[in-house]
């Protein structure tokens, strides 16, 4: 039997922090089509209270160059500052609290959370086809990086196993992935701040909605 690799074996040693994910309340609610845009919006303002400081902590951490990353690239935030925009709520937010990497492995098994998180986005994205226009306007951080997702993806599958072939390495990264997966849990399942969103009516006249 082939030995798994570096990919399937973080897979597996973050698999029950992932599936905790899954049933937090707001996720909930967006996957199956029934959040409210106010929710929403308080969704993605503490989405890009999170992918901010992770940002950040990617750009601190040893470089993962040597592994074919360029951090600029993948860039989530200016996504959810667009959606932001859209639905009329404010991008003004306090970062989230998030260690600093150590190590490049670390730091990718950090960035393979925020990479695979995107896997389901076009699926969320049509669970809000009855709130938000046709146009992906307001739903450009689930529609991810376009054309480009897919090779995004590849790429940083491509850096895990470059990695993780060592298994110091692969014990680093799997670390850093296990303490981004707590961080983001802890982060959305503590109270949510004040909501920043315009009234139904005007939201809706955003995008000719009732």
């Amino acid at each position: 039997m082939a030995e798994a690799s570096a990919r399937e074996r973080l897979r597996l040693a973050t698999q029950a922090a992932h599936e905790r994910l899954h049933v937090i309340p707001a996720f909930e609610a967006l996957a199956q089509g029934r959040i409210a845009l106010p929710d929403y919006a308080a969704l993605l303002r503490r989405k890009l209270a999170f992918h901010l400081a992770l940002e950040r902590r990617l750009a601190q951490a040893p470089s993962l160059a040597p592994y074919g990353i360029e951090l600029a690239a993948r860039r989530r935030s200016p996504l959810l500052r667009a959606d932001l925009a859209f639905l009329g709520a404010s991008d003004d937010v306090e970062l989230a609290p998030l260690r600093p990497f150590a190590t490049a492995p670390a730091a990718l098994g950090g960035l393979y959370v925020a990479e695979g998180s995107t896997l389901g986005g076009r699926q969320l994205a049509r669970a809000l086809d009855g709130v938000l226009p046709p146009t992906g306007d307001g739903r450009r951080f689930l529609l991810g990086h376009g054309a480009r997702h897919g090779a995004l993806w590849r790429a940083c599958c491509d850096a895990i196993e470059l990695c993780g072939g060592a298994e110091p390495a692969l014990a680093e990264m799997i670390r850093g992935a296990d303490a981004t997966f707590a961080a983001f849990e802890a982060w959305f399942t503590a109270s949510s701040p004040a909501r920043s969103f315009p009234s139904p009516a005007v939201a809706g006249e955003a995008w000719g909605g009732g």
